[in-house]
């Protein structure tokens, strides 16, 4: 997706419901970022207004623990939108790094003009409404899944739910994502494939 025309078509198929001059408002105050791998997009520790839609890619969010291992909190497919949830709702410096998995296309935008769109425009407060019921959804499976679900389940779950993420995120993100090692989602990987023939 090398122009605006194909981030154009993109959000007018996810947000059926923008109307052309929606869309040209929002790209006018926005940038089109197109990011490689691991390009750091927002940084633990500092406050970020930034929203960032998900056009071509994936963007994980983690924060690093005391024994220094990273741990991914989000994974976001295309179709998504993304931010630091604590310094967009309180202002304060970001508790996760946000960054690339695999190159990406992202469109970049600040809360504030965001929100001044919205005042403006209901069908805005609709597309700001719709990322968040997005994210609480897929946040409460996640938590259900951990709490409820031996790893072998859960990658099912995700697989059938999600299978975005393994087309864009590499094994060891989603195995930290569900909560496993590298090693283990390897072994039900392979069980499955052995299972099949």
């Amino acid at each position: 997706m090398s122009d605006h025309t194909g981030l154009t078509t993109v959000l007018k198929e996810t947000y059926s419901f923008l109307s052309d001059e929606d869309i040209e408002a929002l790209m006018s105050v926005s940038a089109v970022k197109q990011a490689s791998n691991k390009t750091v997009l927002i940084k633990g520790g500092e406050i970020s207004r930034k929203i960032f839609f998900v056009a071509e890619g994936l963007i994980r969010g983690y924060f690093t623990n005391e024994k220094g291992v990273e741990k991914n909190i989000f994974l976001r497919p295309e179709r998504t939108i993304s931010g630091s949830p604590n310094s967009l709702f309180n202002n304060i410096p970001a508790k996760y790094t946000f960054e690339t998995v695999g190159d990406c296309v992202l469109l970049e935008y600040e809360q504030a003009e965001f929100e001044r769109l919205m005042s403006i425009n209901p069908r805005f407060i609709k597309m700001y409404i719709e990322g968040l019921h997005e994210i609480i959804k897929i946040l409460i499976f996640r938590v259900e899944s951990l709490i409820d679900k031996m790893p072998e389940e859960r990658y099912e779950q995700l697989i059938s739910t999600h299978p975005q993420f393994f087309q864009k995120a590499y094994n060891k993100h989603i195995a930290n994502y569900l909560g496993i090692t590298s090693v283990s989602l390897s072994r039900i990987i392979k069980r499955k494939l052995d299972n099949r023939n």
